[in-house]
């Protein structure tokens, strides 16, 4: 069984599968150094297909393949995008992981090995306290450093994000309000509402139904916000001009919302029952095949239960 995927990494994959985000986060993203040899217009979405199911419980499997030179030759680079809502520890070995799954593919059908950039999008309410490369976070001495396994990621905290820098992104609105709701997910106020709001109208954003409804569904799933007052604040932001649309709107976005929540609440509640079977199974003993069996979990998540349940 898999995780269930929540609301933040629904907007993320949803966003970031469409090649012109893709395009306008990353020339607004990335070091200078990179933008300035990189060609973002040849950029896209690549499958992963060497992502074993188990790292893909932990991945959001996003990479984008572009063109970049060096002066002398052209080369493919692939920007490795992991997103995360919370600090995780393992951040730095999933990514080696992950690399090391692309390498091995390289090298299973005799090709060069690609040039790999892993890249960290974080919207956590906490400060990112992970070190930034590998060496790092396993304390290698300095005169070491040059002869040992290394590198290192690419950050970007949604909290260093500003609205009003509509150049940065290229003016995709619809990007610049993903990144604005995920910077303040879970703590909306109804200032920050009415800016948001404010946003969609000036922007254009409120003629794009599609897009518009995706976001109006992320608002009212990831914060706490009465339906009446986000009725009235929809209303004084959008103005007038959408009054014969907002009926049917808001109607698809509660219909289908709910459909949604009540949906992945029931998976969510099969995934805690399966962990508290596992637990039951582990502590009378089960042998490890079987509780996979049992509880449809995949080794990973067993064997972590059973370190927490210091069991050997």
């Amino acid at each position: 069984m898999k995780e269930v995927r929540n609301f933040h990494n629904n907007l993320f994959v949803k966003t970031f599968s469409d090649i012109t985000n893709v395009k306008d986060f990353i020339s607004g993203a990335l070091p200078q150094e990179i933008i300035e040899n990189i060609d973002a217009g040849s950029a896209y979405v690549e499958p992963a297909s060497f992502v074993e199911d188990s790292l893909a419980n932990h991945l959001s499997d996003l990479v984008i393949k572009l063109k970049a030179r060096d002066g002398k030759r052209d080369f493919d680079l692939y920007l490795l995008f992991e997103h995360k809502s919370y600090m995780d520890e393992k951040i730095l070995w999933q990514l080696l992981k992950y690399q090391y799954l692309s390498y091995e593919e390289d090298h299973n059908v005799k090709r060069k090995f690609r040039t790999i950039i892993p890249f960290v999008f974080y919207h956590g309410r906490g400060k990112w306290k992970i070190p930034a490369s590998f060496s790092e976070s396993i304390n290698i001495p300095e005169y070491l450093k040059k002869y040992a396994l290394n590198f290192e990621y690419i950050f970007f905290d949604t909290k260093d994000f500003d609205l009003t820098d509509e150049d940065r992104f290229g003016k995709n609105a619809y990007l610049m309000s993903v990144l604005s709701l995920l910077k303040d997910s879970g703590r909306m106020s109804s200032e920050k509402l009415e800016t948001i709001f404010r946003y969609f109208r000036k922007s254009g954003l409120v003629k794009e139904h599609e897009n518009l409804i995706v976001l109006m569904r992320y608002i009212i799933f990831t914060n706490q916000v009465e339906e009446k007052e986000l009725a009235d604040i929809m209303k004084a932001g959008l103005g007038e001009e959408t009054e014969e649309i907002m009926p049917s709107l808001g109607n698809q976005i509660l219909q289908k919302g709910r459909q949604e929540g009540r949906q992945e609440g029931r998976q969510e509640g099969a995934f805690q029952k399966a962990i508290e079977t596992c637990k039951v199974a582990l502590s009378k003993g089960f042998d490890l095949q079987t509780v996979i069996q049992l509880t449809g979990l995949p080794i990973e998540k067993v064997l972590e239960i059973q370190k927490s349940l210091k069991i050997n």
